[in-house]
């Protein structure tokens, strides 16, 4: 192996005298090819780590400086935007923050941001279907909230939850991008009805 080209890769990237070797001998002594490789193998296991797509992935790994550890962390931070649309939503704007609890009211510690944005132009697809299940107890004070509360905290235990997911599934959609903004809400609160008690919807009007 030329010592000359595993010193010049070593130099292009901070990488243990046996991996330069192995990335050189894999490509043929291409220096250019063995980083674009060793990039690439960085990028796949950040888009696995995160649950990212690599174009994500990617971004996130070259704006911290090809660091897995802070893309990784940076990806994680990430609030889920819940939306029809395709183009980002300015910040601050008006919408409905969702998130789980635990029996105590108590949020939980993931490694990964767990809660959830839905702008309010896109809650108002499945509003009726949360609306529909009150009055409820607010399980924390044992007041019945009537209604839901579009500038407040609203509580929903668990099996109040499949409750509104079962209705939303039951309205007809025909447009695509509602249809699939519906399927990716269901998917959240799928997944962290895993594990919580509670899903809180809290409106920021």
């Amino acid at each position: 192996m030329d010592s000359e080209k595993i010193k010049i890769l070593r130099n292009k990237i901070t990488i243990p005298l046996d991996v330069a070797i192995q990335l050189l001998k894999q490509n043929n002594g291409d220096i250019n090819a063995s980083e674009q490789v060793f990039h690439n193998n960085n990028i796949r296991e950040i888009s696995i780590s995160a649950e990212c797509d690599p174009d994500m992935a990617r971004e996130n790994y070259e704006l911290c400086q090809y660091d897995i550890t802070k893309a990784i962390e940076r990806i994680n931070s990430r609030q889920v935007i819940i939306t029809t649309r395709d183009t980002p939503f300015p910040r601050n704007e008006i919408g409905f923050i969702l998130w789980p609890e635990d029996q105590n009211g108590e949020c939980y510690k993931t490694t990964k941001r767990n809660d959830a944005f839905i702008p309010t132009t896109d809650f108002d697809y499945v509003i009726d279907e949360f609306k529909s299940v009150f009055p409820l107890e607010n399980p924390w004070n044992k007041e019945m909230e009537v209604s839901f509360d579009i500038c407040g905290h609203n509580y929903f235990e668990k099996t109040t939850c499949k409750i509104i997911i079962g209705r939303i599934m039951q309205t007809k959609t025909d447009e695509l991008k509602v249809a699939k903004f519906k399927n990716e809400l269901i998917e959240w609160l799928d997944d962290k009805l895993e594990y919580a008690e509670y899903i809180v919807v809290y409106g920021n009007l």
